[in-house]
């Protein structure tokens, strides 16, 4: 009998998840994995467990178990047990579009990309998208201020050579609760000079409604002078100008926007000079 040579792994899904989310994400992610083809593995992070550990759900689904928490972290973590040619960074409230999957692995198969932005579509509406991908035509550093994790794939060789990762100082979790995908962006495509491009098709979805996703807005605001700080780009100030006066709705005045953009801008740069 002639030997199954299996193909090598294309694709990694990333999922970070917690305890209290695990089961559930776990049982929704086997039933898939079986589905979809064998060039494609999963490792799902569950933080806040009772005991660091990692063991193999089934051949296609690595799981981690971490103590700490930090959605940053967690996704360092994922990528640390990655053995596939990409990675994509994703949460554990996503639905895959699974008959788009061999699409995707083919793409970037051919793809002389170091990253990938995949477009996402909206769970809720079938006829909408998690984002207008029509303003995603901008400069690289500009395109960095609007990018989800869960868009970005990325050539693992191409992160491990440059020794990107996500800021653990980022991200839910952690006292400034977001931009940490902005900075990675930047990082790899500024810093780095990574090649990257749209892969235009949802190949999954995502909550656009707001009552579903909590947001600490003056954290956030926080962050976002952190990562200004982190950045250092010539158009900070401008970003931060245009931050603190547009029209936004979140409830936080003008005076504080700027004055919690500032207090994470000098965060970082103490942090920076430590």
């Amino acid at each position: 009998m002639r030997a199954v040579i299996s193909k090598p792994l294309v694709l990694t899904i990333a999922i970070s998840t917690v305890k209290g989310d695990f089961d559930g994400v776990l049982e929704y992610i086997v039933r898939v994995s079986n589905r979809l083809p064998r060039r494609v593995g999963f490792v799902i992070v569950s933080q806040l467990e009772d005991v660091d550990r990692c063991y193999n759900e089934t051949d296609s689904v690595k799981v981690v178990f971490s103590t700490q928490k930090g959605l940053s972290r967690s996704r360092n973590l994922a990528f640390d047990n990655c053995r596939a040619t990409w990675v994509w960074f994703q949460d554990g409230d996503i639905c895959l579009i699974e008959s788009r999957i061999e699409a995707l692995i083919n793409f970037l198969e051919s793809s002389q990309f170091d990253i990938v932005l995949c477009q996402v579509g909206s769970l809720e509406n079938k006829a909408e998208n998690f984002k207008d991908y029509s303003r995603y035509s901008v400069s690289p550093t500009l395109l960095s201020f609007r990018i989800s994790s869960i868009e970005i794939i990325a050539r693992s060789a191409f992160l491990k050579n440059n020794k990107i990762k996500f800021d653990e100082n980022l991200g839910l979790g952690t006292q400034l609760p977001s931009c940490e995908e902005n900075l990675f962006f930047y990082d790899a495509v500024v810093r780095n000079r990574a090649r990257y491009g749209r892969y235009a098709t949802n190949v999954c979805l995502h909550t656009t409604m707001p009552e579903n996703r909590s947001i600490d807005y003056k954290r956030r605001y926080k962050a976002r002078g952190y990562l200004l700080g982190r950045m250092r780009s010539i158009i900070s100030p401008l970003v931060l100008a245009w931050w603190t006066i547009r029209n936004t709705g979140d409830g936080v005045s003008r005076v504080s926007r700027f004055s919690l953009m500032l207090q994470g801008y000098l965060r970082c740069i103490r942090r920076l000079q430590n």
